[in-house]
């Protein structure tokens, strides 16, 4: 048991190193796919039962969607102390989307927690595993970047115009 557990461990480590592709590309495969069957066989993950295995799923594609929010926080963060952004700083809007995404189809309304409404102005199409209330950043661009910006957690990043 204690092996698994070092194994399981070992394959989370893994998994944390490629958290930032896997939450751009949130249609995460799952650990058996990701992996070689020998890597995922020397890990150990072959003796999971297939509950097992979808609970590591959705935590390895939670724990992404978290460290990408988390590094979009640090990337304004240090952007503002390197005085990246100038004087015309953008807007950035932090809320959650309400209700479940599961992704947009390039007619796509999006309502936050806040009360502002987006909708989708990048005639796109995409669908990620759902997610309830995910949070999202928006940021208002300068006069280099027209518009908005929407970056969901777990759900990539997509141009948008606020309805109210």
């Amino acid at each position: 048991m204690k092996k698994i557990a070092v194994l399981l461990l070992c394959t989370l480590s893994a998994f944390v190193a490629a958290a930032p592709a896997i939450a751009q590309n949130a249609s995460f495969p799952g650990v058996e796919k990701a992996m070689s069957p020998q890597a995922y066989e020397a890990a150990g993950l072959n003796k999971l039962s297939p509950e097992e295995r979808a609970r590591l799923d959705e935590f390895i594609r939670g724990y992404a969607a978290a460290s990408s929010e988390k590094a979009a926080s640090a990337a304004v963060d240090e952007a503002t102390r390197e005085g990246k952004v100038k004087r015309n700083e953008p807007e950035v809007i932090q809320s959650s989307i309400v209700g479940r995404f599961t992704g947009y189809t390039g007619r796509t309304t999006f309502t936050l927690e806040n009360g502002q409404v987006f909708k989708q102005s990048q005639q796109v199409s995409r669908v990620f595993p759902a997610v309830d209330s995910p949070p999202v950043l928006v940021i208002k661009g300068t006069s280099t970047f027209a518009g908005y910006r929407m970056y969901i957690a777990g759900g990539g990043n997509i141009r948008v115009s606020r309805v109210r």
